[in-house]
């Protein structure tokens, strides 16, 4: 199996929607406090053109990252935001998710970035674990209230 990571293309963005779509539903994460939808994915795209990157694998779309950089006026760093990853469940456990973030961190380097972000839900075990091994650490508890109308 050769994969390839190479930048999103406008092309991409039906599949990677659609991965996202099965990976993201409100059934998996009901609190979770962004949305995917048609405008998150052209959004990204379209401001960050050189920070969303797809996983192919014999031509087809497997996987997805999207990032962003934050820059504060009154800061000197500049902070990478992992927004969104996604990989099709059975390519999952294979190293994608792995190669895609690798592959951004580097565009975030270029960018000059000196921290990564990335916000999980808690009761999500498997990204907790990729992003414990890619070093990240715990630097705060957040508390999201909810309520139902």
């Amino acid at each position: 199996m050769i994969i390839k990571i190479r930048e999103m293309c406008i092309d991409d963005l039906p599949e990677v929607f659609h991965i996202g779509e099965s990976l993201f539903s409100s059934e998996s994460f009901p609190i979770m406090y962004r949305t995917w939808d048609e405008y998150t994915v052209t959004s990204l795209f379209n401001n960050n053109k050189d920070l969303c990157l797809v996983a192919e694998c014999n031509g087809k779309v497997i996987g997805f990252i999207m990032g962003t950089v934050i820059e504060k006026p009154q800061s000197p760093w500049k902070y990478g935001y992992v927004v969104w990853l996604g990989v099709r469940k059975r390519y999952q456990k294979s190293g994608v998710a792995s190669r895609l973030y690798d592959s951004l961190e580097g565009k975030f380097k270029e960018f000059g970035v000196r921290i990564v972000l990335a916000d999980i839900e808690a009761t999500n075990g498997k990204a907790l674990k990729f992003f414990e091994k890619k070093k990240f650490e715990r630097t705060s508890i957040y508390i999201w209230v909810k309520k139902s109308l």
